[in-house]
């Protein structure tokens, strides 16, 4: 495109100056950025070496949106509301320091947003479950009133297949393989102005919501809920007799991914609620494993079984 550099007359700083103040060399000069979710999925794309430093960036949400309440850039209320709900489930939010992800996300959303015409193009590596589905909805709602080309991918063009040959409902890149990534980068389609309002639009259904369960069916219905969304579904999975908590965990993540196809609800959240049923009556728990961190995750747990009175009428 540029076929003069510069001459004997042209110095290399005043060659440098003239390329900064052409507007096409600018454009040509920005980097694409590149959007993960979760701690795995940003590691995944950066080992599959497919972006080269020198032209894009890669920058990770960590946020788990699909849980807790819901909270915006500038609304400091319903941050510290996020942030009170997760310490009660979590006992701690903190990540490194006086930091946590909770503000740490915030604070990556806005270096984004304030920057981005640093870059030329912006790729979301997120998928459809709930956790990557809202990010990309906050993410694009704090975008806007922005002019930048936005891509996603589209996962459900993606034929990945088991060694039986078996076609794999892969919705994240967080349940990918590194040899997966080239072929899901084959599956990337620019979002329209219609596809971009459809996710601000969601953003703003979902935060004016007071729910703390978000999730969506397979037919890509919005669902919502309190925290006892599943306690219905860990009460099944216990008997009265005593069962491992991982156990019941286990069997209840594996339901939930059957009914959503979803892997936004944790078992961190789910070992919470068993201690919850446990405070209600509901569940009795035992032998806590010996190592009082790994004994919060690791106990026995089993139902209790309702005695119901016999009523006598008293007929005269």
């Amino acid at each position: 495109m540029y076929e003069r550099l510069f001459d004997a007359e042209e110095s290399k700083v005043e060659y440098l100056e003239r390329l900064l103040k052409d507007d096409n060399w600018t454009i040509m000069s920005k980097k694409d950025l590149h959007i993960t979710f979760g701690f795995s999925g940003k590691t995944l794309l950066t080992e599959s070496q497919l972006i080269d430093s020198h032209l894009g960036d890669i920058s990770g949400f960590t946020d788990s949106l699909g849980l807790g309440p819901l909270c915006d850039l500038d609304d400091m209320g319903a941050i510290d509301k996020r942030k009170s709900w997760w310490q009660n489930v979590l006992g701690s939010i903190q990540s490194e320091g006086a930091n946590n992800f909770i503000d740490d996300n915030l604070l990556l959303l806005e270096k984004i947003t304030s920057s981005y015409d640093r870059y030329r193009n912006i790729y979301l590596w997120l998928g459809d479950d709930a956790n990557e589905r809202i990010t990309t909805a906050r993410f694009l709602y704090s975008l806007k009133e922005l002019s930048v080309s936005i891509y996603k991918l589209n996962f459900r063009n993606m034929d990945f297949r088991n060694e039986k040959g078996v076609k794999l409902n892969l919705t994240s890149l967080q349940v990918m393989r590194a040899e997966n990534i080239l072929e899901a980068a084959k599956h990337f389609e620019k979002l329209s102005e219609d596809d971009v309002q459809y996710y601000v639009s969601l953003w703003e259904n979902i935060r004016a919501k007071e729910s703390v369960i978000h999730l969506f069916s397979k037919s890509g219905s919005y669902l919502s809920g309190d925290e006892t969304f599943f306690d219905q579904y860990l009460l099944n999975r216990c008997s009265d007799v005593p069962q491992r908590s991982s156990y019941v965990v286990g069997y209840t993540l594996c339901e939930i991914w059957d009914e959503f196809c979803d892997t936004s609800v944790g078992d961190i959240f789910l070992f919470y609620r068993l201690k919850e049923l446990a405070n209600l009556g509901k569940i009795e728990i035992s032998n806590p494993h010996e190592d009082a961190e790994r004994a919060a995750m690791v106990f026995d747990v089993r139902k209790v079984t309702e005695d119901y009175p016999e009523f006598i009428t008293d007929s005269k």
